[in-house]
Order: C-alpha cells, then structure tokens, then sequence
C-alpha cells in the first residue's frame, strides 16, 4: 500500500510532468511557426550568417579542416570553431535541396530539445530514484526560458554545444560518484572534445573544476596504487587528452588564419586580451547582464530569486550545495569571459542553464518533499515561474523581431539581392562600411572581403582590391552606410574602374562589369 506523503509527492510530480510537456510544446511551437520567417533576424546577424556562411560553402566547395569562411579575402579560410553544427546543416540541406536557413534554425532547435537527455542522466545520478520532480522543473524552465525560446531557433552553435557540454557533465557526475568503467570515461572524454572543438568558451570554465573534483575523491586510490589508479587513466582519458584536443585545433586554426592579411589579426593570441579581458566589477555588467538580461528575462527577477533563497533556506545541504553551486558556476563565466558575455547576449546560452539547474533544485526538492503542503507550493511555483517566462517573452523586443517578416525590399536584402543577381558568381566581391560582417556576402551568394576599419592593410585594399582576391577583380564592390562619402568613392571607382555604379538605400553598388 502506497504511503500517503509518497502519494502525495507523486501526485505533485506528474502536475511538474505535465508542465513541462507545456513547456516543450510552447517552445516547439514557437520553433515551428517562425521557422520560415525570412532572414537571420537582425538580433546579432553578425555572427548567424558568419556561422550561416560556413554551412553554405560547405554544400558547394566541400568539407575542409581548413574550411571557408570566405568574408576576409582570400585565401578564404578563417576557422574558429571546429564546424560540427555548421557540417550537420549542410549535411541535411544540400542533398535534400532544402532552404539552408530553415534546416540551421531547425538543427539548432533540435540540439536544445535533445538537451533533455544529459539534463535527465544528470538528475538520475543526483537524487537516484527521485529525479524526475528535478528533471520536470528543469524542463519546464529551460524550455520556457526566453533566451532558449529566441536564440534556440537561430542559426547558431550555441544549443549544440550547450548539448555536448551537458553530457560531458552527466558522465562526469557519474565518474566522480564512483562509477570507474573506462567506457563512462571515454564517453565524458568524447563530448568533452565535442564541446571544446565546437565552442570552447562553452566548457572551459569547467574543466578545471570538475578534473581536480574527480582527482580529490579519488586521491586516496592515486596514494595507494599510484599509477596504476584507475581513477587516475580516467581523468587522462575524460579530461586531459579533450583538452590537448582543443588546444591543438587552437594552434591549427590559429596557424590557418596566418595565411590570411585579416586573418592574422583574428588569431587566438591576438584575441586574448579581448576574450579575457573586461571589468568584473562594472556595475553595468552586474545590473544590465546579469540581472536584467539573465535573472529577470529568464527566471522573472525575484521570482527566481525567492524560489532559490527559500531552497537554501528550508531543504537539505545536498539541496543548498547544488542550489549554490549552480548559481557559482552560472557567475564564474562572466568572470571568466567577462567582455564576451558583456557583448554577445547568445552566449549566455552556455551559462543560464546553470542558474536554471539551480532554481531547479530548488523547485524539485519541494515538490518532492513528503510534507504535502511544501510539495503543493513547489508546483504552484514552478507553474507560476514558467508562465511569468512566457509572458516576458510574448511582450518583449525579442518577439517582435522573431514574428517580424523581411522580405526583398529589407534594406540588407535588397542590396545583397541586386549583388547576387547582376554579378558573375565566380567572382569575389568587396563592402565596406559593414565591419567584417557576413551579411552580405551571405544574402548574395558570393565570397568576398568586408573590410573593417581596423584591417592593416586597408587603403591598400582600398587602391588595389584583386590583391586580396587572389588576383581576381571583384565583380562588385559594396559601400554601406557610414562609407559612403564622396571622398572614399572617388578612392574606390579609382582602385576598379566601375562601369556602373547603383545607388540603392543601404549601399552604393560598383559594378565591374
């Protein structure tokens, strides 16, 4: 016969089963109707088509180590990332003939819902038997979160790598627990290299964390068989060898970028400083980052808040240590890479599901709870912070961007359009005035130089454009918005000779003819 408080807290479970399920189908939803929106909306277009670019001459110049990103000039090669989520698209659309924006979005949203499975693994490890109240609330919040519901249909590698990382924690927790088959080790040590090739600010914070936690509970086994220990060939296997992974492609792609005049100025080294670098006591990053951008459009503010505080104030140590834990490793990113996070909202993508986790556990340990009225209210609240998620996002910016349709009279579209069409498709092109974003080189098929200020050799570029090109004239040179001024066009038209010139609302097109 079942126990009144287990029947109770069982109750309370299936009521979080049935939120999530909620929450899923919300977000799959919102995946599926705006799938087909035109454009890499504007929101951070810079890095989808840079990521979307990558995907599409895939389809059409193979699959490289060396692979193209050609927005830089030639040779086109700038690699970042190992492109697994990039390969994936193209392998899904190019032979079907599907639309490479839709399938992107759609791969991208798909790696978020298949975070579900290591977010599952990890809970079991956690709390055994009763997991699933934890699983549910973390559900029901990850899938409800804006962040998720907005960048998780972008054509980004975010979701997938956040995939990759929570599997490397999920065979880690059981590593750590005591599970010592090498076949979880290797398994930790696979999606640990799928993360760190995919995005390395993804996982690196944790690496070191969980490596010297899995070398502490088992130092007694190192002292007493030295090495012999197979705690210790564990963490070769699950931690170092990954991380001597990623630091060889960093030198490789750093080595790729050399033979590029833009190139060398996007190496890691070059970067460091940026990628590093930042403020940790800005009160802008505190406020504006991490408690309006993250807690308050993600876990409604002092709802979240109040839902974590009274976990550590009314469960268990176990709770309260996860509950802190969370929110420590959700913070030791924007410690970490605090000018990244500053800038790229996405990136927080790999972050929030920390905090997540732990609002979560505090959610799971009161709807778990024998005490039926503490179970009651855990329900209530996990329903009361998944409904405020939604609200946020149904009447935030973000929602208007993604419902928003750009069609061919979007200024970016039309330019990148009339480029595509009046050009020979075997012929690089030129903009300036666009950073070194990759909008219209992708939107107009063509690869291509987008000349940033801050390029070297930029008046030489400038003057003598095929130089970059690997000796062929560009078919087109672009001059977008603050470029456009009668001096730097009479440099242009000196450099290629224009036969005409098309003056359109965002960019003066030359064409070479």
């Amino acid at each position: 016969m079942i126990s009144e408080p287990y029947k109770n807290s069982r109750i309370a479970s299936l009521a979080a089963g049935c939120i999530a399920l909620l929450a899923l189908a919300y977000g799959l939803y919102m995946a599926i109707r705006y799938n087909g929106t035109h454009i890499l909306y504007p929101a951070f277009s810079f890095r989808q088509t840079q990521t979307a670019i990558t995907s599409y001459w895939a389809c059409r110049d193979g699959f490289k180590l060396a692979y193209e990103t050609p927005v830089a000039g030639y040779p086109w090669a700038i690699p970042f990332e190992f492109p697994l989520y990039q390969w994936v698209v193209s392998l899904i659309s190019c032979p079907l003939g599907l639309d490479l924006e839709r399938v992107g979005k759609a791969v991208s949203y798909a790696f978020l819902i298949l975070c579900a499975f290591p977010a599952a693994h990890i809970c079991r490890g956690l709390f055994g038997e009763k997991w699933a109240p934890y699983f549910f609330a973390f559900c029901a919040v990850f899938f409800t979160a804006p962040i998720h519901v907005f960048f998780g249909q972008a054509f980004l590698m975010e979701t997938a790598a956040l995939f990759f990382m929570l599997y490397f924690i999920a065979y880690m927790v059981s590593l750590i627990q005591g599970d010592r088959t090498m076949k979880i080790a290797v398994l930790a040590g696979i999606f640990q290299t799928l993360a760190i090739l995919q995005k390395s600010t993804t996982v690196l914070p944790l690496v070191p964390i969980l490596g010297f936690w899995l070398l502490a509970v088992g130092w007694r086994e190192i002292i007493s068989d030295r090495l012999r220990a197979r705690v210790l060939w564990q963490g070769v296997v699950a931690v170092l060898i990954p991380f001597v992974i990623g630091a060889a492609w960093a030198k490789y792609s750093d080595y790729v970028k050399l033979y590029n005049d833009f190139g060398s100025q996007l190496t890691s080294g070059a970067l460091t400083s940026w990628n590093f670098g930042g403020d940790r006591l800005n009160w802008k990053l505190w406020l504006w980052v991490i408690w309006l951008r993250n807690i308050v459009l993600n876990l409604g503010g002092w709802v979240g808040v109040g839902i974590a505080a009274a976990g550590v104030i009314m469960l268990d140590w176990k709770h309260r240590a996860l509950i802190v834990g969370g929110i420590a490793l959700f913070l030791l990113y924007f410690m970490v890479f605090t000018n990244l996070q500053f800038v790229h909202e996405y990136y927080q993508i790999s972050c929030e599901a920390f905090v997540i986790f732990g609002v979560a556990v505090a959610l799971g340990g009161a709807i778990a709870h024998r005490n039926r009225l503490l179970s009651f209210v855990g329900v209530v609240a996990l329903a009361g912070i998944t409904a405020v998620n939604v609200n946020t996002f149904l009447t935030g910016a973000n929602f208007q961007l993604l419902k928003t349709v750009y069609g061919p009279d979007y200024p970016v579209l039309a330019a990148a359009h009339f480029v595509r069409d009046n050009t020979d498709p075997a012929r690089p092109i030129v903009v300036y005035g666009d950073d070194w974003s990759s909008e219209f080189p992708f939107f107009a098929e063509r690869k291509g130089f987008v000349a940033p200020l801050l390029f070297k050799h930029y008046d030489d570029l400038v003057a003598n454009p095929s130089k970059y090109l690997g000796g062929k004239q560009p078919s087109a040179v672009m001059v977008c918005r603050d470029a456009r001024t009668p001096e730097f066009e009479a440099r242009v038209e000196a450099g290629i000779a224009p036969a005409t010139v098309k003056r359109l609302e965002l960019c003066d097109i030359f064409l070479k003819g």
